[in-house]
């Protein structure tokens, strides 16, 4: 299913290599010195040789304009398993449902019942998310090391790994040990390699290629919420329940892992070795202005989505309007990830048609108007749920994005170290969202408390147009 979805999205642009070929036929030139041509992609220039005549043309670069071939079909295959991948990483994201279902001596660290108290059990994702950041830069080196699929299916292993151990547990603290934190490492170990691995066969379409992995990451909480109250409702014990999802999870994340692979270069006798992949250096990118620019964007456009997500249910409850349903706020929250999933996918092509200052400044001003008309939104289901719905779509957007600008502005050297820095961001905003409204709420309320969300996406447009200023230079690494 998901190799039609990538391969549907592929063929949707006329297929122009078989005209190329053709004008290769009849056209009459004398024969060419190779040349060096700069090639404009929105990612940086590249630089390409060109063919002598009657060469056969270049393997394609664009996911949405390639012609089949085999290269094509090699390339769909890789993003496919990464969707894979990403749909049992993913996963981590049902806590916010499976705690419901927690056994009571897997709510506090004391093993005790508080009554009224918000449990410890809360801290199971924060803490998952420290770990996940952790791995992250580990997967980047594994992955130099190792190749893609290989830091794939290790990554998945350890997290399948932490959460079968996790199963067991009958106290809080192994059981976040495990949970948590083993499992974290083992999902950063392998978050970022499927996308890479992506862009080496694509990298003209490096944002459709992280949307279209990346839906898979947002489509995953939504498909299995409702494996597991299915089964927890059908009277499946707590341990049991986890063990049972760790098989589907086993299936379907080595099976992706398996297609995961990077674009092998071509078998050409007398060819000359691949030139290396060209870019910053992993400190000379992470001490630079336009990485702590793009670090602070992040923390700033994505603290309000990122909150609003763990909130939603939380404020349409507390209103005491006709949106304060438990059914109706569980539907919302299930649609609203196959929105971030959606959104994931569609401007991760806008990003590569449009550029990512014009489509980030456009998510986040969108976001800004929405969280500002959110409070007047309580007295109907309709606007309510459509509002919620379209902030989480380009939530999810800025996220893809972000992967794919990270290759964009420092090149593919060091993008899976460089990458695995600037995602802090996001595990700050996380945090950082939580704490301000632990801080704020009880004094601004709802209303003013949306404000200074919309406000946080104010600044982040500011920021963009500095580092808009800041990347009309070329960098070193770019000269």
């Amino acid at each position: 299913m998901m190799l039609n979805l990538v391969a549907c999205i592929a063929l949707t642009a006329p297929m122009s290599r078989p005209a190329l070929q053709s004008s290769a036929t009849t056209a009459v030139r004398p024969p060419l010195k190779p040349a060096i041509q700069t090639v404009s992609m929105r990612t940086g220039p590249i630089r390409m040789e060109e063919a002598e005549e009657g060469a056969p043309p270049p393997p394609p670069t664009s996911l949405v304009a390639a012609g089949p071939s085999t290269e094509l079909i090699q390339g769909l295959i890789a993003v496919a398993g990464g969707v894979l991948v990403h749909l049992v990483l993913g996963t981590m994201y049902c806590w916010g449902n499976l705690i419901s279902y927690a056994p009571k001596n897997l709510l506090f660290f004391d093993g005790l019942e508080h009554p009224g108290m918000t449990p410890d059990a809360v801290q199971v994702l924060p803490i998952w998310l420290t770990a996940f950041t952790c791995g992250l830069p580990l997967g980047a080196k594994f992955s130099k090391a190792l190749g893609a699929k290989p830091t794939t299916i290790i990554g998945c292993v350890i997290s399948l790994i932490g959460t079968l151990i996790g199963s067991y547990q009958t106290s809080l603290t192994p059981f976040v040990l495990t949970y948590s934190v083993l499992a974290g490492l083992g999902v950063g170990l392998s978050y970022a390699t499927p996308m890479i691995a992506g862009w080496t066969h694509f990298p003209k379409s490096r944002g459709l290629v992280s949307g279209l992995v990346l839906f898979g990451y947002g489509l995953g909480p939504f498909i299995f919420n409702k494996v597991a109250t299915g089964m927890a409702l059908g009277g499946v014990a707590w341990g049991s329940m986890l063990r049972k999802l760790v098989t589907i999870y086993t299936v379907i994340s080595l099976t992706g892992a398996a297609l995961v692979a990077e674009k092998k270069a071509p078998a050409t006798a007398g060819a000359a070795k691949a030139a290396p992949a060209k870019g910053a250096g992993f400190k000379e990118a992470i001490l630079s202005k336009r990485f702590l620019l793009l670090w602070l964007i992040c923390i700033s456009a994505s603290t309000p989505g990122l909150t609003l997500l763990t909130l939603y249910k939380r404020f349409g409850m507390s209103t005491g309007a006709v949106i304060a349903s438990d059914t109706f706020q569980s539907f919302v929250g299930g649609v609203a990830a196959i929105s971030s999933a959606v959104g994931r996918v569609f401007w991760g092509n806008m990003l590569d048609k449009f550029g990512f200052q014009a489509c980030y400044t456009t998510t986040t001003v969108v976001q800004l108007a929405l969280l500002l008309l959110l409070p007047m939104t309580v007295a109907s289901k309709l606007a309510f749920s459509a509002t919620l719905w379209s902030i989480v779509f380009c939530l999810g957007g800025s996220i893809a994005m972000f992967a794919a600008v990270n290759a964009q502005v420092f090149g593919l050297a060091n993008a899976g170290e460089i990458y695995s820095v600037l995602f802090s961001g996001f595990a700050v905003a996380a945090l950082f969202g939580v704490k301000m409204v632990m801080a704020l709420l009880p004094s601004l309320g709802w209303t003013n408390l949306f404000k200074v969300m919309a406000a946080m996406c104010g600044t982040a447009v500011g920021l963009l147009a500095l580092l808009r200023k800041e990347t009309s230079t070329p960098a070193a690494w770019e000269k």
